[in-house]
């Protein structure tokens, strides 16, 4: 992900699924990245996030499908 990609938290999230958009890259390391809520409950509030747990908006629905077939 890079700074100003829209992205959507997963729904296994707290507070997902939700419309974010990525406001810094590896703020700790790769594996995270500080993102913007546009939507939801936290709306306008910025938390960090593991990259496992948003994804690319067109690949969203397929990721959540992979996600609980697997299970």
């Amino acid at each position: 992900m890079k700074v100003g990609d829209l992205v959507k938290l997963a729904k296994w999230c707290k507070n997902g699924p939700a419309l974010m958009q990525v406001v810094e890259q590896g703020a700790r390391n790769n594996f995270f990245v500080d993102a913007l809520f546009l939507e939801g409950p936290e709306i306008g509030t910025i938390v960090e996030v593991a990259n496992g747990n948003i994804f690319a908006l067109e690949k969203y629905d397929e990721a959540m499908k992979e996600h609980y077939e697997s299970r």
